[in-house]
This record gives C-alpha cells, structure tokens and sequence, in this order.
C-alpha cells in the first residue's frame, strides 16, 4: 500500500510494515478503461487476467458476434482466435491501420488485409461513442457517426496502464507512465529497482529510455535487476521482442524504431511470406520482422546491433545473404 523509501518499509494492506534492503518493484499493468457510456455493462470484457480470459472464451461461441474496441495486439488476437471460432467479429479503431504505434503504416497494412480476408469486419479511423445496451446488457456499439454494430458482446482492448501509483507516492521519479531506471534497471533512489511493464529503462545500445509492455521484458529483466540488488551490476542490453500468431500469420519482431525513415520488405508481402526492415535515414537498420520466416531473427539482431548503414537493395534481395547487406 505504500513505500518509505527512508526508513527503508513497505505497507501492506493488512497495515504490517516489512523492513527491506534492496527494494525491487514489478506491479505490471492492468487494462486502460474506456470512459464511455455503457462501459461497465455486463457483456464488457477487458482481458489482462486468467478469470477474463476463461470468462470470454466461454462466451464465444459458434454463431455469436463480437465487437472489438481497438485493433493493437490483444484486440487482434482475440479477433482470429474468435474467427476461428466461428464469431461473427467486427474491430473498430480510430487509426488509420492496425498496430500503427507497434509497427507503422507500411506493416499495418499487412494485418488490415490479414483480418478482411478472414471475414472481419474491420472500421478504421472511426471513433466508438458509446456501448449500447439493453437492461444492463451489452448490446452493441454506437459510432462517431452515429451508426450502430450490433454484438453479443464486446471487447475493449484499449491498452494497459502501468500500475505506478505506488512509485509515484514514494517519490521515485517516473514519466510518461514509466519509473525511470538506468541500464541496471536502477530508479532515482539507490535501492529501488523496477522491472517490467513500469520499467522506463535507459537502453545502452539506442541510448534512449524504453519501456516495453511484453513478457519478455518480465522474463529476463529481474536477472540484471537482482545482480545489481546483491552487488553486482550489469546492464539490460536485450533488443525489445514481441511475436504474434494470427490465423496463418506468425511473426517476430526485435528493435526499437519509432521514427523509422522508410521500411524495406524481402521477399512476398503479398503471401505474407516476408522480412520488413524499418530503417533510420542513413540507413541503419533500427528493427526488424520476419513474417512466416523462421531462421532470420538471429541475423536482424545482428543487422540492428552493428548500427551500420545497409544497402536497401540488397537488404530487399533474397538471393543476397543479411550479412552482405552492411556496407
């Protein structure tokens, strides 16, 4: 319940006091609300804990519909995972493309196509004004303008917030939804670590703070955060990575690349059979994704830690090995 970073406790709930050393902070996210009318009605789901899960899957079944507010990582899944049910689904979102924060236009495309082709029914650049619905139930969705989808229920997959309160309480230093920490994942006060979701981390390699909202980053940060709680501190040097199975899509991706100059695709974008490199202005390969590809991922981390300047050309060439890409 609360932090005291000079005497060095914590609260709990129960109002007990624990005395600590080293303090290590991994409260995670929970799901972003959506501040709408009919929002808390029954038939709304969120989806960040296992009981949301079980309690959606049981409510999809063959013959029903759903609609979905937001068309980023969860909204999508859920979208193919329903699909593949034999839902009747339909994802509305206020972007131009799907997944436009995570991987651009360019890609975004790519999954917008994906999702119509499997019979999604998928509204881009609309805004949703309010859920409907009918004695406490929801029924549907109401539009920006003014149009109605109905739907058995619906999804809101909006995004996560971190869960900072208690950082921020303590005083710990945090900015834009992050605790800040150094490259040991280290925050503003020597003892306190943080991982994860919150950790806002400074990256050695794109010399900047990232924060990434996937497991991974819960799965191999504690090690680095522990060593430097016990003495011993190293650096978070792992690339960001998230991959993502939908219907016959499966990818991965590594980097961090949110002002991209320009991408390049090797191989079919078409067939969905490909590598899409996002590239900085001098050509240095910032991240990259290889679709349905499977034996890249090892040569993209490459490209992206050399920081070398590529030859597009060659980069977009299958018949020219990664490696002979750098110039």
């Amino acid at each position: 319940m609360a932090i005291d970073p000079s005497a060095h406790t914590v609260t709990l709930a129960d109002n007990s006091v624990v005395s600590y050393d080293k303090l290590l902070l991994a409260t995670g996210s929970r799901s972003r609300r959506l501040l709408i009318p009919g929002a808390e009605s029954t038939g709304v789901h969120y989806l960040r804990k296992y009981d949301d899960a079980v309690n959606l899957v049981t409510a999809l079944k063959e013959g029903t519909s759903l609609a979905v507010v937001g068309a980023g990582w969860i909204g999508l899944e859920v979208a193919a995972s329903a699909r593949a049910r034999g839902v009747d689904v339909t994802v509305v979102e206020t972007a131009k493309v799907p997944l436009s924060a995570a991987v651009g236009e360019e890609v975004g495309t790519v999954f917008a196509q994906l999702h119509r082709d499997h019979g999604v029914d998928l509204r881009l650049e609309t805004e949703v004004k309010e859920i409907t619905t009918a004695d406490g139930k929801a029924t549907g969705l109401t539009l920006g303008d003014g149009s109605i989808i109905s739907a058995d229920r619906v999804l809101i997959a909006v995004g996560a917030q971190p869960n900072i309160e208690l950082a921020e309480r303590a005083g710990l230093p945090t900015e834009n939804g992050g605790v800040l920490v150094d490259a040991s994942l280290r925050s503003g006060n020597p003892d306190i670590y943080a991982v994860g979701d919150i950790a806002a981390a400074e990256h050695p390699l794109f010399e900047e703070r990232i924060r990434t909202e996937h497991w991974a980053n819960a799965l191999k940060q504690p090690d680095v955060a522990v060593a430097g709680m016990l003495g011993t501190p190293g650096e978070y040097q792992e690339l960001p990575y998230f991959f993502t199975d939908q219907y016959d899509l499966g990818m991965e991706y590594a980097g961090h690349a949110p002002t991209y100059q320009r991408v390049v695709f090797r191989g079919d974008k078409d067939a969905r059979e490909f590598i899409a490199f996002w590239l900085a202005g001098d050509n240095r390969v910032l991240a990259g994704m290889q679709v349905n590809i499977w034996d890249a991922l090892d040569d993209i981390k490459s490209l992206i830690r050399k920081k070398a300047p590529v030859d597009p050309d060659k980069l977009a060439d299958p018949e020219v090995p990664l490696s002979d890409a750098v110039n």
